[in-house]
Parts: structure tokens; C-alpha cells; sequence
């Protein structure tokens, strides 16, 4: 009998490293673009990063500094 909620992961270490990698500095930039961010709003936006990392690796983006770069376009400045 198999769980009925198994964890998969679709990602090879490589790529979550890549993943973690690409989410540090993401964030060091948003960070200094507005280092007075509304910290109420900091989870949601530590969300909205996550979300569009894993989405731009699924789409086959792997490269630490493309993923960095594809997320800051679609993020609030």
C-alpha cells in the first residue's frame, strides 16, 4: 500500500541548490531597494519569491543568476 500523500520531489539537488541560491540573493536585492519594507508584508512576499522561483525551475530555468534575474521582473520594486 502506498501513502496517500506522498512527498515528491521534482527537483534534483542541483537544482535546489540553485533554488536557494537564487532566493539569498533575490531577496539581498529587494532588501536594498527598500530596507524599511512594511514588515507585515515580509511573508507574503518571501511567498510570491518562492512561487515564482519553483514556477521559473519548472519552466526549465536552473541557473542561479537567470532564476535571480526572472524573478526580480516580477516582483514589487
Amino acid at each position: 500500500m502506498y501513502p496517500q500523500n506522498p512527498q515528491i520531489n521534482p527537483y534534483d539537488p542541483k537544482t535546489l541548490d540553485a533554488l536557494g541560491e537564487a532566493f539569498d540573493a533575490t531577496w539581498v536585492v529587494l532588501h536594498a531597494r527598500d530596507p524599511f519594507r512594511d514588515f507585515e508584508r515580509v511573508d507574503e512576499l518571501r511567498t510570491a519569491l518562492s512561487q515564482k522561483l519553483v514556477a521559473l525551475a519548472a519552466d526549465g530555468v536552473t541557473d542561479p543568476v537567470e532564476l535571480r534575474e526572472w524573478a526580480l521582473e516580477g516582483l514589487p520594486r
